[in-house]
């Protein structure tokens, strides 16, 4: 628990046009993308000094619940995916710090990395959310910097993929503004099911002062991504998937997904002083454009390989979503303890047009053949069906912070939700609802180097739409209500090595398939747990990052009670470990080394809980050599995925399965930092 003023510290530390072509809107991109890319290369010969080339995630790491640097990861916990829930159905995500509604995952090229706030971490946190906050990092603009990266994605192959990703930020000489940016791309990557795609992005933020007493962001970020369309399989009975080619794309050659990604807005910050108002204000606006979101379904897959096939052709999918924010935040400091008092008023809209769908039934076909060709759908045309969020909220939240470590955080927030849909033909559906959400938490030192914290919130969390291989597939679900407890204690076992333990229990509405095939809440789910980590500094040259979670997930309701659905929900492990290090050998002071084992436990496959996806590890290793050229520090990075090649299923909620992608090689050079 940070704050920007004073010495005060806890114990616990913690847009493009829809209808433009896509020809048009590549060249805008590209254009764009080589004005971003001139300015990264001019600015790497305006470093300062050399300096280390890229930060290590498994160094920078707080905890092992989950950080991102880039394009590299570690964690237990992922952006989608925390203490067993989706949280990118979940809907919970910051942008520094401010209020976001997320249509798509902000692009790289405007985000520096993210981190997953749970436990300790999500304490000093404004009206945190029930299921965790994924909290994404605008470029730090502190130094000016500028980096280049030049790579392949699939070093070993016949085709091996490069890509390219650069950055920059520049300062005036008054330090009063300032510009970041990037571009990245690859003109073809290859995906888990042997997919052929291509990529690009480009982001810029710019920073400046208003004034002596305010400090505005604005950020822009588009990401066009098109190729050709995933994969899910279901087995027909209580048998364990085969195992085909992972290489050898089982889709049709024309099912296609081709996106458009956006994410904008502005920040407002008064500058922070203490004792004083202070204020903010941001305006976020998340947008996805869909021409095509097909998908590849492979439905009563025998242990033999042979199934039956089909494609959904999805056209002109849209979601946009706008989230605003203000808040007045006091500040009383005082030689002992200091008190925030923080006013809130947020709103938020999203709008969701349904894609136009299409089946194309392919009959049975084997998994260890060549899929037969379908020839491509014409577009048959027809009305959209739409739906929409509308919600408001006032919050009125209270931190009280004690130099001994004292901690407490109290939020209460009065929330109205506003649903509405409309059917293809026009059939028109509504409801309304207010409810009061509530948060608190408490942090007590015991000692020097043990502290115990205990946390409860009640909030309102998105279900996010139906899965491929239902009947509504694509609609959206209502917000549900969710409620977290969780009681821990922290040890700080060495200056930069802490250790935390959770014990938590989570419960909302669960969504499945009814007898119908239809995809709406049919149980209540509970995710009682408990989590482990250890991260930081074990040596000057080591640095760990470990954890292990268990859950208990179970649902609740008449439809368990009855027998008609097991109590086990699908696609959810009971255990999930990860050990991870980097070291630099004292031999080779410009080599370092890190891996990664993460064990994934199994996992019904099925609402009954007949079939379990079993349990597996994945390996991942890396090797890093960092040098000058002159006066830019660069880098080589060696990255090994899935080193072992292990084959291996999961499950996702829906009961369909995917495998895990094959082995990997990347390597890439980094220029500057």
């Amino acid at each position: 628990m940070r704050y920007v003023n004073g010495p005060w510290r806890s114990t616990i530390v913690a847009v493009a046009h829809p209808h433009d072509s896509m020809t048009h809107r590549t060249r805008r991109s590209f254009r764009c993308a080589s004005t971003a890319l001139t300015l990264a290369v001019a600015g790497l010969a305006a470093l300062p000094a050399p300096i280390l080339a890229q930060q290590d995630v498994i160094g920078e790491a707080d905890d092992a619940f989950g950080s991102r640097i880039g394009q590299e990861s570690i964690g237990l916990y992922s952006e989608s995916l925390v203490r067993g829930f989706n949280l990118q159905q979940a809907g919970n995500y910051r942008i520094d710090g401010a209020y976001f509604v997320r249509a798509a995952p902000p692009p790289d090229t405007i985000v520096d990395g993210a981190r997953i706030l749970v436990g300790p971490a999500a304490l000093p946190v404004d009206f945190p959310a029930p299921s965790g906050i994924v909290q994404y990092r605008l470029p730090d603009v502190t130094q000016e910097r500028a980096r280049l990266e030049l790579g392949f994605q699939h070093l070993l192959d016949s085709n091996p993929r490069p890509y390219l990703r650069g950055h920059f930020s520049r300062r005036s000489e008054d330090g009063r503004a300032s510009l970041s940016g990037g571009v990245l791309g690859s003109p073809s990557a290859r995906y888990i099911f042997g997919n052929e795609a291509r990529y690009h992005s480009l982001g810029l933020v710019p920073r400046f002062e208003i004034g002596d007493d305010w400090q505005a962001t604005v950020f822009y970020g588009v990401y066009d991504q098109a190729y050709q369309a995933d994969a899910g399989f279901q087995p027909a009975g209580a048998h364990a998937l085969p195992q085909p080619d992972r290489l050898r794309y089982p889709g049709q050659p024309w099912s296609r997904f081709d996106t458009r990604n956006t994410t904008y807005g502005a920040l407002l910050r008064s500058r922070a002083r203490p004792d004083a108002w202070n204020f903010s204000f941001s305006d976020i606006h998340s947008r996805v454009d869909r021409p095509r979101s097909d998908y590849n379904l492979f439905r009563d897959v025998t242990a033999g390989g042979d199934a039956s096939a089909s494609t959904v052709v999805a056209r002109d999918r849209e979601v946009f979503a706008r989230a605003y924010e203000a808040a007045a935040r006091r500040d009383w400091s005082g030689e002992t303890r200091r008190d925030v008092l923080t006013l809130a008023a947020r709103a938020r809209r999203s709008d969701y047009r349904n894609p136009r769908v299409q089946t194309i039934d392919l009959g049975r076909v084997s998994l260890f053949e060549p899929i037969p060709h379908a020839p491509p759908p014409d577009d048959p045309g027809g009305a959209h069906s739409h739906a929409g969020i509308d919600q408001d909220e006032l919050a009125l939240g209270w931190q009280h912070l004690r130099r001994s470590g004292l901690a407490v955080n109290l939020g209460l927030r009065r929330v109205r939700l506003d649903e509405s849909s409309w059917s293809a033909d026009g059939a028109a559906a509504s409801r309304t609802s207010a409810q009061w959400l509530h948060n608190a938490s408490l942090v007590l030192p015991l000692s020097p180097t043990l502290t115990a914290f205990a946390s409860t919130t009640r909030g309102i969390e998105e279900a996010g739409t139906a899965p491929q291989n239902a009947a509504n597939r694509f609609e959206v679900l209502p917000p549900a209500m969710a409620r977290q407890s969780e009681l821990g204690i922290k040890w700080q076992a060495a200056a930069g090595l802490a250790v935390v333990a959770t014990a938590f229990e989570i419960g909302k509405p669960e969504p499945g398939l009814d007898a119908d095939g239809v995809y709406r809440f049919l149980t209540d789910v509970r995710h009682r747990g408990v989590e482990l980590s250890a991260a930081g500094q074990v040596t000057e040259r080591l640095h760990v990052v470990a954890g292990v979670s268990w859950l208990r997930p179970r649902l609740e309701g008449a439809l368990v009670e009855a027998g008609v659905i097991g109590e086990r929900p699908v696609g959810r492990s009971s255990t999930l470990a990860l050990a991870s290090f980097s070291y630099r050998p004292p031999a080779w002071e410009r080599v370092s080394f890190d891996a990664d084992a993460t064990w994934y436990g199994r996992a019904p496959a099925d609402a009954h809980g007949h079939t379990y996806t079993s349990g597996y590890a994945l390996l991942n290793v890396g090797a890093r050599y960092r040098f000058a050229l002159g006066r830019i520090p660069a880098q080589w990075r060696l990255r090994v995925y899935n080193a072992a090649d292990r084959y291996a299923w999961s499950a996702g909620s829906s009961g369909l399965q995917s495998w895990e992608p094959a082995r990997r090689v990347m390597l890439s050079l980094t220029l500057g930092e």
